[in-house]
């Protein structure tokens, strides 16, 4: 049997050249919180609660670029106290000029290949959504939907 559980996540951090020329690392931190998405008269109203916990989850990932704008990556979300989640996105990620001559927008399907802790024997996809200035700042807001184990889950 499994669960499924989801989550949302904002990241900020930085991306740099990998010093082959041949990609970017990234790496970004996201404090727990609360995304409040609400349909109002005036239209869509968005906006995250930060949390003042000392807990925060931690991305790694690196991206290997193509010229067209195509990227593949590995990735990894540490949520701390041993639970980690590791995937993959095949050559379908995309870095592309955004509307904003300072930033890239990309976005990505992350898929889950293995995990630690409460993600042991997880699956699923994680989408991510982020924009990256001309100056390396990170911003990658992150939805994934998991499904764990339950005897994972009997485990821990």
């Amino acid at each position: 049997m499994n669960r499924v559980l989801t989550y949302s996540l904002e990241f900020r951090g930085e991306a740099v050249d990998d010093g082959r020329g041949l990609g970017l690392l990234l790496r970004a931190t996201a404090p727990p919180c609360t995304h409040e998405t609400r349909v109002e008269n005036e239209g869509l109203v968005s906006r995250f609660f930060f949390g003042d916990c000392e807990n925060e989850a931690i991305l790694e990932s690196r991206l290997a670029l193509h010229e067209d704008g195509r990227f593949a990556a590995i990735t990894t979300v540490d949520f701390g106290h041993g639970h980690r989640l590791w995937g993959q996105t095949e050559d379908d990620g995309r870095l592309l000029p955004s509307a904003d001559v300072h930033l890239r927008q990309g976005t990505a399907t992350i898929h889950v290949i293995g995990g630690a802790g409460q993600f042991r024997g997880a699956t699923g996809q994680i989408t991510s959504n982020f924009v990256l200035s001309d100056t390396g700042d990170l911003t990658d807001n992150q939805l994934g939907m998991l499904f764990l184990r339950e005897l994972e889950l009997a485990a821990l």
